[in-house]
């Protein structure tokens, strides 16, 4: 298997072909990274719970280190693979990291945000155009996840304008476009610790920053659990809005029904989140041993991915895959399954439930303003979302 997996624009219908030749392949990432990827539900929920498939960091950084090398790339790597992220560790460190951190990040936190996520939306709409094309994904799906996060942590309003450019690039398959992004990041965030520790505030960042203080947490734990934070979380509500917004708007119907139907709007996210997942593949992992997956057998020490997109149109577990049905209320692997499973979905599913019971209330009478062929997607690897979503919204 070449890139063929990898064309943002295409990548149902590539996944769907990769899934009828079999459930495994090898693919070259844009990097020129080799990685076996793993496209049908059954082997992609047992990879998620896999310990032969690790996530140390220590592991990601040699294999792609020297794969990198190979291909003539710089083996350096942004500071979303850290070697403190809970997102590249296994256990019984990672969940011993994890408790230590849901003590501040609790659901509690989470759910009292939902009266500020639903009056910051209520202000988003009603500045916006009616009459007129309006990007979605910058004046709802992007700046929403982002100002939630940065109320979440505490990061100034007046320093938020930066963060687009970062967390775009840190999402992309390209070194020259990652790293300087990472370092910049990785800068602010010191500078921003710093002062948290001088002046605390009740945000989450001045709360992990406590738990350092107690000699909880290492200053590196905190600054990697910042960019996973901010990174992961943000990019994904973003994209679920996104995503959600162009596949609700795709039929009229869909859009009217939950306008008039707010009790539906849960099931929808969830349908959503199945039917176009936000996240494209789950993030690295590597083979500890020999693993045999769909009667392939992966060599040891070599990068596996899982396509959760691929995941959640597999006919073999959803009848009727690649139907969008709003009634459906499908389980799916979007925010992972395991030891993993994403520490953010409860905000990324309020965040999106908020608002698309608010804007498909306040305008039913919207529409797209261009077709699927006339819509790109960012080129991430790891992550799946619409570049800019135009849409005419018209009268309340």
């Amino acid at each position: 298997m070449t890139a063929e997996i990898f064309d943002w624009e295409r990548a149902h219908e590539a996944a769907k072909a990769q899934r009828q030749q079999g459930a495994v392949h090898q693919a070259t990432l844009p990097s020129g990274v080799t990685a076996w990827v793993i496209g049908d539900h059954a082997d992609a929920l047992a990879a998620l719970t896999d310990e032969r498939l690790s996530k140390d960091s220590t592991g990601i950084h040699r294999i792609l280190g020297a794969q990198l090398r190979r291909a003539g790339e710089a083996p350096e790597l942004s500071r979303m693979f850290g070697s403190s992220s809970i997102l590249f560790m296994d256990n019984p460190r990672h969940d011993e990291l994890r408790r230590r951190v849901s003590k501040v990040f609790t659901l509690r936190r989470v759910q009292l945000l939902r009266p500020d996520i639903e009056t910051l939306v209520s202000r988003m709409l009603e500045d916006l155009p009616r009459n007129r094309p309006v990007d979605v994904i910058e004046h709802l799906a992007f700046p929403l996840p982002l100002v939630v996060i940065c109320e979440l942590l505490g990061v100034p309003l007046d320093e938020r304008h930066q963060f687009r450019d970062w967390t775009t690039a840190l999402m992309e398959d390209v070194p020259d476009r990652v790293l300087p992004a990472s370092r910049d990041m990785e800068d602010y965030f010191d500078k921003l610790i710093f002062a948290k520790r001088a002046s605390s505030d009740d945000g989450l960042l001045s709360a992990l920053v406590e738990l350092a203080d107690h000699g909880e947490l290492s200053v590196d734990e905190v600054m990697d659990m910042v960019f996973l934070l901010f990174v992961a979380g943000h990019e994904t509500a973003t994209n679920l809005i996104g995503n959600g917004v162009y596949h609700l708007l795709a039929d009229p119907q869909r859009w009217q029904l939950l306008g008039q139907r707010p009790e539906l709007v849960p099931g929808a996210v969830e349908e959503i989140l199945r039917f176009d997942s936000p996240v494209r593949m789950a993030t690295y992992r590597w083979t500890r041993e020999p693993v045999q997956y769909g009667g392939v057998v992966i060599p040891a020490d070599e990068i596996v991915l899982v396509s959760l997109l691929s995941a959640g149109r597999d006919p073999q577990r959803y009848p009727d895959a690649d139907n969008f049905n709003v009634r459906r209320n499908a389980t799916h692997l979007s925010f992972g399954r395991g030891i993993h499973y994403c520490l953010g979905a409860p905000l990324a599913r309020m965040e999106a439930e908020v608002a698309f019971t608010a804007v498909t209330r306040e305008f039913p009478n919207a529409r797209l303003a261009a077709g699927i062929d006339h819509l790109r997607h960012n080129p991430s690897v790891i992550m799946n979302g619409f570049s800019a979503l135009p849409a005419i919204l018209g009268g309340r």
